[in-house]
């Protein structure tokens, strides 16, 4: 398969894309750091399978300029990742309308930017998955989290609706709803102190590339992870 994924360049997204081409997979990897995207770690027998994309989800323009330019250098787009995120742990109160308008340009537009550059070319194949990974806040509180929390239920709702909306047309939509993961998105003082409770990003990615394999008539519509021993 052919597979895009946005934030590729760190965490779960990295993770994801180098299990990808383990997996044999054709991978676009998308983010805004180009030299963070050099980071990727790929194989020589799969180095020809990496196709790294620059990009800000935050822009509709870049986002359909790459997802041509990936249709163009794979032929088609077969699965969308959209795990492209960032986040402010501060109280609501404290929190500033850049700092809101920032997290949602690129948690909640940046996914509707990604599915409204992919859907065309997969409503026309009558084929197609779109993977969103989204996060436990949507079904747990967290404070300090409000903007994130907020986006991320944005898009567990969008992601619900467009399941329906296209389920007839042979593409499957999916909502992976992560706990608490070791990544850089959390503050290196919450890493210290719970790091030996969270997933590794390694292992959600194992779980999202496995889900490749689902049959055709099955729809894996929300899936949740969480920590073994518990939320933080």
């Amino acid at each position: 398969m052919n597979v895009w994924i946005t934030g590729a360049s760190k965490g779960i997204g990295k993770a994801i894309a180098e299990e990808s081409l383990r997996e044999g997979h054709k991978v676009a990897a998308s983010a805004r750091d180009r030299a963070l995207l050099d980071s990727i770690s790929v194989d020589t027998a799969h180095s020809d399978s990496l196709f790294r994309v620059p990009l800000d989800v935050s822009s509709f323009q870049n986002v359909n300029d790459a997802a041509q330019l990936i249709n163009e250098k794979l032929g088609s787009i077969d699965v969308l990742i959209n795990n492209a995120g960032v986040t402010k742990f501060k109280p609501i109160p404290d929190t500033s309308i850049d700092e809101f308008n920032e997290i949602i340009d690129v948690n909640l537009k940046g996914v509707v930017y990604g599915v409204k550059a992919v859907l065309p070319h997969m409503e026309k194949q009558k084929n197609g998955w779109i993977i969103n990974i989204i996060s436990v806040t949507v079904n747990k509180i967290f404070t300090n989290s409000g903007a994130y929390a907020a986006s991320k239920a944005g898009v567990l709702a969008l992601t619900n609706v467009l399941r329906e909306e296209v389920r007839d047309q042979g593409i499957k939509v999916t909502s992976i709803v992560p706990g608490a993961t070791y990544t850089e998105m959390w503050p290196k003082g919450i890493r210290e102190k719970y790091g030996e409770r969270m997933m590794s990003p390694d292992d959600v990615a194992k779980l999202v590339v496995s889900m490749l394999h689902t049959p055709e008539k099955i729809m894996l519509e929300e899936i949740t992870l969480r920590p073994q021993s518990g939320d933080l």
